[in-house]
């Protein structure tokens, strides 16, 4: 059997290393709702949230997880070359712009938006398995880390698409 991203959480030394090995399974792990709660179950025994003096470098730390497994999930079944500018794109909102120019120029606009609609359907199949996750500080932590991929990917598409006036 594999190890899951709880698993792999637990062994990581820092968010770096975990990066690493999630990127390395090439989106072939588990993230459904169960899967997602036991990587928040493992997040909450590393740093367990409190009322009074949160560490938000902590919560923030749970996003990045999160975004870390979703954008693995996102770019699955993409083309190698690809996959890494996506992956730069979505964990740096600055990246766009640059990112999406590059992709028209190799792939096209048309190339591009059917790229966008992939991602964004993969987005939203991992939202259904968030919205699965009972109320509370699991569910807080991927909603919370997913909501950034959400915009970003709207930034994406105003690159092929700009808002009418």
């Amino acid at each position: 059997m594999s190890a899951t991203t709880a698993d792999i959480f637990m062994a990581a030394a820092d968010i770096e290393s975990f990066r690493r090995a999630i990127t390395a399974l090439d989106g072939e792990f588990d993230f459904d709702s169960a899967a997602m709660i036991a990587l928040g179950q493992a997040y909450f025994q590393r740093y367990p949230d409190r009322e009074h003096d949160r560490k938000m470098d902590e919560v923030r730390l749970g996003y990045e997880l999160v975004r870390i497994c979703a954008i693995e999930k996102m770019v699955r079944g993409l083309p190698a070359d690809r996959k890494e500018v996506y992956r730069a794109a979505l964990s740096n909102a600055a990246t766009i712009g640059p990112a999406a120019d590059g992709l028209v120029g190799s792939i096209g606009a048309a190339g591009l938006a059917a790229d966008l609609a992939r991602l964004s359907a993969a987005l939203e199949n991992i939202k259904r398995a968030i919205d699965e996750i009972p109320k509370g500080m699991i569910r807080e932590r991927f909603a919370g880390g997913v909501s950034a991929l959400f915009n970003i990917l709207y930034v994406f598409k105003l690159k092929i698409r700009p808002p009418a006036l």
